[in-house]
């Protein structure tokens, strides 16, 4: 646990216990009375801050006239207290848009849709984000508008950023008008719960030989990237009755005088198993974050190879995730990958495989730290046939020769050189 998640340990992780705080009659009470403080934009923080340092030096009102000071930084803040019903947003309507899932720390854009329906214009117009967890910072926050004339629409930007994968419930933007001092907003307008999903982050791959199996068997039959099957040409030979017309060949059968027609056979694929191994024991996030990146790149690299690529996260129980040669397989893939924690034990490898072990081309092994149980699992499946290719996060316990190291400034690169 880092400073910054302890400086967030009693905060409520998850938007729905931060409304079920919110919904206790204490709580509300202490809301009401914080009111004036909740208010304040960040010049009537300033202004506030400035009105205590006032306030201690001029304790004293027989040797110094700082008292004045205070006096009239106390009346502007209570003006602008008492001016806030004059910053209504009647008729104004509240949208974010926002991409369904973001890379881990990757910034991620909010687009925040303004809309007045009302009859009249509203001014001073200033968009506030909702509370971060601890892995989340802003990088640009706060947009504003001038001016937003009746039946109007403008398209506001901000952006943050999130370190840890999973689903983000981070709540509601909102939206007031800061006129007429600027020093407090007035009534706001919240957008709905803003929700999405945090992926681990895909590295590209280099090259990556790998030892290569018999590959699927004639079954397994190749599909293109639109629709329909796929077929590799054979050769050309003489027509038989019930050929198709549209596979005659004119120049073979002009060049040898009798009708020639192409003959063709289902295009094999490639199946190959990405297997992220989950058993990790205590110790530090970043190796787990680490081999969940691989797995991620990895099965990546896998899809443009444009092979039968099968996920399997092995835990507790296996999650499997077949994927095909298309951006959505490989969102799939990331779907599964985002809410993946570690455990004390997983099922072994051999057996999350089962029946694939036959029609495997290669398997990609990644752990997050070595151990001599793993080993063992990795040589039998080696002795069954299986061309294994094992990655594994570098750790207390360095891997032995054979298996491919990763670390974390190797995933920080531009590529992922594994070969």
């Amino acid at each position: 646990m880092n400073l910054r998640e302890l400086n967030h340990i009693l905060i409520p992780q998850s938007a729905d216990t931060l409304d079920r705080w919110r919904d206790k009659r204490w709580v509300r009470g202490l809301l009401v009375l914080a009111a004036p403080l909740r208010a304040l934009t960040r010049e009537g923080q300033v202004v506030a801050v400035t009105t205590l340092v006032a306030a201690a030096a001029g304790i004293d009102v027989r040797f110094s006239h700082l008292y004045l000071v205070f006096c009239g930084l106390f009346g502007l803040l209570a003006a602008a207290f008492v001016c806030r019903p004059l910053g209504g947003v009647r008729g104004l309507e509240v949208d974010v848009e926002h991409p369904p899932r973001v890379a881990a720390g990757e910034p991620v854009t909010f687009t925040v849709v303004l809309r007045n329906r009302g009859p009249r214009p509203l001014y001073a117009l200033r968009v506030w984000g909702p509370f971060l967890p601890w892995d989340g910072t802003w990088i640009e926050r706060r947009p504003s508008v001038g001016v937003l004339a009746p039946g109007a629409e403008v398209r506001l930007q901000t952006r943050a950023r999130f370190l840890l994968r999973g689903q983000r419930i981070i709540g509601r933007f909102t939206v007031a008008s800061v006129r007429p001092l600027g020093l407090m907003r007035g009534p706001t307008r919240e957008s709905t719960r803003v929700a999405f999903t945090v992926v681990p982050r895909v590295v590209p791959v280099d090259d990556l030989p790998l030892p290569l199996g018999g590959g699927a068997p004639p079954d397994e039959r190749g599909r293109t990237r639109t629709a329909g099957e796929s077929f590799e040409l054979l050769g050309v030979r003489p027509y038989r009755p019930g050929d198709r017309i549209r596979d005659l060949h004119a120049r073979s059968w002009a060049r040898l005088g009798v009708p020639m027609v192409r003959e063709y056979r289902h295009a094999q694929r490639l199946r190959i198993a990405v297997m992220l191994h989950a058993a990790y024991r205590g110790g530090a996030r970043e190796p787990f974050e680490a081999a969940v990146c691989t797995a991620a790149s990895l099965a990546a690299w896998a899809v443009r190879q444009d092979a039968i690529v099968d996920l399997l996260i092995v835990g507790a129980e296996v999650t499997e995730v077949e994927l095909g040669a298309d951006v959505a397989s490989l969102e799939r893939a990331l779907d599964a990958l985002a809410p993946v924690t570690p455990v004390r034990e997983a099922t072994g490898a051999e057996a999350a495989l089962g029946g694939r072990l036959t029609r495997l081309g290669a398997a990609l092994v990644v752990l997050p730290r070595w151990s001599d149980a793993r080993a063992a699992e990795l040589e039998r499946l080696r002795r069954l046939g299986v061309p294994v290719e094992v990655f594994c996060v570098t750790g207390p316990v360095p891997p032995p020769p054979g298996v491919r190291a990763v670390t974390a400034g190797d995933l920080a690169r531009p590529v992922l050189g594994l070969a």
